[in-house]
């Protein structure tokens, strides 16, 4: 069996939902979209059923699955794509978001009746919602039609930068159109559930606060560890090249160890070296990434054999300050990891 895992620490999560309680009073949702970052359902969910309030995700797809696990709210973040949705709405009592005029068109030929309405107001981040006109014609439409309950909601565009002003702004005009409203109100993600209470309101929308890609300053851990076996270990004399492209050549007589992972496997794309650890120890790739495998130098080193687990992050990395180095962000490293890496859960 190939053994290349990404280990899932439960015990890092549960720690994580306590921070986040510690830092609110508001109810938690857990947006567990795309496949819950790359970290896969099942457990996870086990674990968050007790502790969270609803859960958000993005197709319908994401909420059949979802659905077969829990009991609780299960929020479309985008809402009906097309009016035939809204049949899968009614029938797996979906929350659904309402961002457009066109998406409601379809609302009256089903009785939503056990489905929560959340009515989207853009106040800056200028993707999906109403502004301030339409959001008042759709909510007092909206009130008038038969839901099991209707939230208010927004999306703060850089609520993990503080010292970004147009937070504060979007927050004045979320409390400005909004203050007599006496709906139950979201607008803080994980980032504002850090940086500015004020804007958590009833209910908090966390996700990667929970899995650990961001936040590490506020005691958030990261839950994640993606390592892979030696697959092969072979003599490389001075001179010659390793990989596509001959792009690394040995500078000295070496050894080379190759590991089954690459980016068919989701792991970002390089050609530089990238530092692992394996039994303890640094270590550096050569050459660049393959598909399948990526080769590792570990020069004379006779102590490491094939079996051995080279890890290529793990709970102790900051998966914001690594996906700097590859021009990317934590959210596209989690997320990237591929299904046919096995997803291993510690307790």
């Amino acid at each position: 069996m190939r053994k290349t895992e990404l280990q899932i620490s439960l015990t890092n999560l549960d720690h994580n939902i306590s921070v986040i309680k510690s830092k609110t009073t508001s109810d938690i949702q857990a947006v567990v979209k795309a496949n819950l970052y790359g970290l896969q359902l099942e457990k996870i969910i086990e674990i968050l059923d007790p502790q969270v309030e609803s859960y958000a995700v993005i197709t319908l797809d994401e909420a059949r699955a979802l659905r077969k696990l829990t009991k609780l709210p299960i929020l479309l973040l985008q809402g009906a794509h097309e009016n035939e949705d809204y049949e899968d709405i009614k029938q797996l009592e979906l929350d659904f978001v309402l961002h457009s005029s066109w998406q409601i068109k379809g609302i009256d030929k089903h009785n939503l009746a056990n489905n929560r309405l959340w009515l989207k107001l853009n106040t800056g981040m200028n993707r999906l919602g109403f502004d301030e006109q339409e959001f008042a014609e759709h909510y007092n439409l909206m009130t008038k039609k038969n839901f099991k309950d209707l939230v208010v909601m927004s999306h703060l565009a850089s609520s993990s930068d503080i010292s970004n002003k147009q937070n504060q702004s979007q927050i004045n005009k979320f409390n400005k159109i909004t203050n007599d409203i006496s709906n139950k109100k979201s607008l803080a993600n994980s980032g504002a559930l850090f940086n500015y209470p004020e804007s958590h309101y009833d209910i908090v929308r966390t996700g990667m606060a929970l899995y650990g890609g961001k936040y590490q300053e506020f005691g958030i851990k990261s839950i994640s560890c993606l390592r892979s076996k030696i697959i092969s270990i072979n003599k490389v004399s001075k001179g010659e090249t390793v990989g596509y492209d001959g792009a690394w050549r040995a500078k000295q007589d070496t050894y080379i160890a190759a590991i089954g992972i690459g980016y068919g496997d989701g792991f970002p794309y390089f050609s530089g070296p990238y530092s692992v650890n394996i039994n303890g120890n640094t270590y550096e790739t050569v050459g660049k990434i393959n598909m399948d495998l990526i080769t590792i130098n570990i020069g004379n080193e006779h102590g490491i054999n094939v079996g051995d687990w080279v890890q290529l992050w793990g709970y102790e990395t900051n998966l914001t300050e690594l996906s700097k180095s590859f021009h990317s962000i934590s959210y596209q490293l989690l997320t990237n990891i591929s299904r046919r890496v096995a997803k291993n859960y510690l307790e």
